[in-house]
């Protein structure tokens, strides 16, 4: 074969898909809209101020962080810096880190497992419904994801080679991520050690241990290295560390970030599942009886609720494909004359999805059904190895024929479980139809690749293609779910289902259209009366303040941070900001994410702002058509009543 010829064998595979996941993660982006408001409006403070980006501000006053750390907002605001603050500018750059994971697969599983296992490894990541979602939206998965797979590229060289330097590389990496979405990150380091000391079972402990504690050494360091340096600033000289109690970056990574997504915390009354800004301005009239998905998981913990079909449905479509994957690569790792490479990419693989497959089962906290995002490239991994070493033990002939129609009639059946789940009128739409074509067509071809002859090796690739191209249509509709649907920006689940429904385009426009109508008169007030205020208006958490901050650029303070819980504020506090005529307008009630909690921690503040501050008319802030309307606000699995926002002039000036 020419070299030509073998570099359009290589490329054209790996071409097909980068364009199918630029496609699935671009198409209709923009109806996205900026994803999660918070996150936005962090990113607009952080382009005006070289303070606030490095200690990953909110707000443009830095009033308070965001409960998250700095990395993957960081690579937002590099998008934003160089393609200009919008909307596609924030989300394409989740966009590019998916589609580098997709790449990035594709080099690892082809270096160790060959072309073919790469390609479908990759093409099953590019298409897993998760996370495409996830990569259209600006969630941090996606550069969590990047970022661990770049462990992974280090850490198995560093268990090939032995070298220390690639080790603490690997686990420098792991410590990025810890930056990322902090101890989520840290599931992976385990995996990266073990495999580095099995890798060299005959060097002596006195090997072993010293590289170790380097390594170990260089995981803290890299991985506490901002949240200690954010703790050693004094407080008056950076933003009060968002969703903490103590205004420490630390007790972030231990408790929001940490014990409370694993362990199950009581719920204030009234408010069982605190769920993300699924949707931070639905709001509706009492009278309203919607119910919206649940965007927590709150499935029982155990071994089966990853199983489950609500979980299942977003990222294991493949699931029998890939657990024979895991089989065979363990298989052929061990066969004779296998380089020791395959072991350690095996265990690496294996690492990852035993770790984060029992973590997510098990985990009793705030658990989003999107994180089961990072379980993506696992499986995908594993799906690749699979149909590579099912078809080369077919061509083999008795007894491995059997292996690849067996796996296929398995995996089609457990797609019609979850197909089944999801369905209420099974047979009768055009979408149940398509999917019970797609499995009925799969296990057709099985059959006949089971009795064709081994010499029928033609043949047998055009069934044995079209049978792994049926079994990617059921998770091609899910992902399409997210692609031609707009999903729930802020936590993103998949469901093949919503194809079903109508395009609500105009429904959203419409909406969309009325509430910027309605920040447009209220924002247009404030402004007018500012006069020499620092902030535009305090309001009382993060989801209120957002859109404020990306319609005007403007500091708008979130009294209580991102749940409207945190105790940054005193009413001595407001108090003094409005004698030193830093603060005029003080905005309560509204949309909030915790009633329960809000009503709780702000209830002094309120109770001082309305007996010390002049109502603003309503008519001068507020669309008439809603003034004085009671809200009920939409937390993902019930309508909760609150109180409808109040303007209060603490100037006490005539309106």
């Amino acid at each position: 074969m020419s070299k030509a010829a073998l570099l359009l064998k290589t490329a054209l595979p790996l071409t097909l898909v980068a364009a199918v996941a630029v496609l699935a993660r671009t198409w209709q982006l923009s109806q996205n809209d900026f994803g999660r408001q918070y996150y936005a409006a962090g990113v607009l403070s952080m382009l005006g101020s070289w303070h606030n980006f490095i200690f990953n501000a909110f707000d443009p006053a830095g009033f308070v962080s965001i409960d998250k750390p700095p990395v993957a907002i960081w690579l937002q605001v590099a998008s934003a810096k160089l393609l200009g603050f919008g909307a596609l500018s924030i989300l394409l750059a989740q966009a590019m880190a998916g589609l580098a994971a997709v790449l990035l697969v594709y080099v690892l599983v082809r270096k160790y497992w060959g072309g073919k296992a790469g390609s479908i490894a990759a093409l099953s990541l590019a298409l897993s419904p998760i996370n495409v979602a996830v990569d259209r939206s600006n969630n941090t998965e996606s550069c969590l994801i990047l970022v661990l797979l770049a462990g992974v590229w280090l850490g198995m060289r560093a268990a090939e080679t032995g070298r220390l330097t690639t080790f603490c590389a690997a686990m420098a990496t792991i410590g990025i991520g810890f930056n990322v979405k902090m101890g989520t990150a840290l599931v992976l380091a385990p995996v990266l050690a073990l495999t580095f000391s099995l890798a060299r079972p005959g060097a002596p402990v006195t090997w072993h241990v010293p590289r170790q504690a380097i390594a170990g050494i260089v995981l803290v360091v890299v991985s506490l290295s901002w949240a200690i340096f954010f703790d050693l600033t004094p407080a008056q000289n950076r933003p009060y560390a968002g969703s903490t109690k103590h205004n420490s970056m630390l007790e972030l990574a231990l408790v929001h970030n940490g014990a409370a997504r694993f362990i199950a915390m009581s719920a204030p009354a009234g408010n069982p599942a605190i769920s993300s800004p699924a949707a931070s301005s639905e709001t509706a009239p009492a009278t309203t009886e919607v119910r919206q998905p649940v965007m927590t998981d709150d499935s029982p913990t155990g071994p089966l609720r990853l199983f489950r079909p609500r979980a299942a449905a977003q990222f294991a479509w493949l699931l029998p494909l890939a657990l024979a994957g895991l089989v065979l690569a363990w298989s052929d790792a061990w066969g004779p004359g296998t380089p020791a490479s395959r072991r350690i990419s095996a265990g690496v693989w294996t690492g990852w999805l035993v770790m984060y497959w029992i973590v997510l089962s098990f985990a009793g906290g705030l658990i989003h059904t999107y994180y089961v995002a990072v379980l993506g490239p696992p499986l995908a991994v594993f799906s690749g190895i699979a149909v590579a070493g099912l078809w080369s033990r077919w061509q083999a002939g008795k007894p491995g024929r059997i292996y690849l129609p067996l796996i296929i009639v398995a995996t089609a059946g457990w797609q019609a479980y979850l197909c089944i789940a999801q369905s209420e009128t099974i047979g009768s739409d055009w979408l149940s139809l398509t999917w019970l074509t797609s499995i009925g067509i799969a296990t057709i071809c099985a059959g006949v690749l089971y009795a064709l002859p081994q010499q029928g090796s033609g043949f047998a690739k055009l069934f044995a293609g079209a049978s792994i191209g049926a079994l990617l249509v059921a998770p091609i509709l899910t992902t399409a779910s997210v692609v031609l649907r707009r999903p729930n920006i802020a936590a993103p689940v998949a469901n093949m289902t919503a194809l079903l429904a109508p395009s609500d385009t105009e429904r959203v426009a419409l909406r969309t259209s009325r509430l910027e109508a309605a920040r447009q008169k209220l924002t247009s007030y404030l402004i007018a009366n500012r006069e020499t205020a620092k902030f535009l208006v305090a309001v009382p958490n993060a989801n209120v303040a957002a859109p404020l901050i990306i319609q005007t650029g403007l500091p708008v303070m979130a009294i209580g941070g991102y749940l409207g819980d945190d105790p940054i504020l005193t009413p001595s506090d407001i108090e003094r900001l409005a004698t030193d005529r830093q603060l005029r307008f003080v905005m309560l009630g509204g949309f909030t994410l915790a009633p329960a909690k809000q009503m709780a921690a702000l209830d002094p503040i309120a109770r001082w702002v309305r007996a010390n501050g002049r109502p603003v008319d309503v008519r001068l802030w507020r669309l008439s058509a809603s003034a004085g309307t009671p809200y009920r606000i939409n937390l993902g699995n019930e309508w909760v009543e609150v109180p409808p926002p109040e303007l209060f002039d603490l100037w006490g000036k005539a309106n």
